[in-house]
């Protein structure tokens, strides 16, 4: 059993993935993370939408890093304007690395913004807590739970950065209502969005998290407090 208990509570690589065309859809790279001094005959001026996870990046015109060029730092950009649509032909990362807290922070958060509810801050011990449920669900070949309070996501090893696997909990907005817990969900059942209630639920203030690698995936735990989706309390 091939396993990787690395605490990933250093820096982030510089992390994108782009798109053919508008609305991230189209041809998909997957996540890049390198300098692409030409984007290969296949990608050169076939650019239309970007998803930028970490650190920021120089587009240019031309190969070889020549020509015009802009810049985009963290965040998702469905649509490129008239000036730079299909007109890419090699990029760089200018900033190369965030940390994996400031990561778990801004993934969270934009849904938080989204509600208007306040920031979750940092916690150093929630993060050493989930590190050591990571690793262990690594270790085993498992994947459940060990607490309340907790968001569990999985992924194929080096296919997801840890932005698009807290927006797999994030996805499940498409079926929350607004209501008191536990009726806040299109669906009839509430664990259809339990993750994402958790990410914005009001009360809850911090957030940690821990990222291991083992029989072929990516598991990342987050550890919430005070811990949220308590029966017969409004979400926010």
């Amino acid at each position: 059993m091939e396993t990787n208990q690395t605490s990933f509570n250093g820096v982030i690589m510089a992390q994108i993935e782009i798109f053919s065309d508008p609305n991230f859809a189209g041809d998909a790279s997957g996540v890049l993370t390198d300098e692409k001094p030409y984007v290969g005959d296949f990608w050169n001026d076939k650019i239309s939408s970007i998803k930028v996870y970490s650190g920021t990046w120089q587009f240019f015109e031309h190969a070889n890093f020549q020509g015009r060029n802009f810049q985009l730092g963290p965040g998702e950009y469905s649509q490129l304007n008239n000036a730079t649509n299909d007109t890419i032909s090699s990029f760089k990362p200018i900033t190369g690395t965030t940390t994996f807290a400031e990561e778990i922070l801004n993934a969270h958060n934009k849904y938080r913004a989204e509600v208007g509810v306040q920031p979750l801050q940092w916690s150093e011990d929630l993060a050493a807590s989930a590190q050591q449920w990571a690793n262990h669900l690594a270790q085993t070949g498992t994947f459940q739970h060990s607490r309340s309070g907790e968001n569990l996501a999985l992924g194929s090893t080096g296919t997801f950065s840890v932005t698009q696997l807290v927006d797999i909990w994030g996805g499940e907005k498409k079926d929350f209502r607004n209501g008191i817990f536990p009726n806040v969900s299109s669906t009839g059942n509430w664990q259809h969005v339990g993750h994402y209630t958790q990410i914005v639920w009001r009360n809850t203030t911090s957030v940690g998290g821990g990222l291991a690698r083992g029989n072929g995936n990516d598991i990342l735990v987050c550890h919430y407090n005070p811990v949220g989706n308590f029966m017969g309390q409004p979400v926010y």
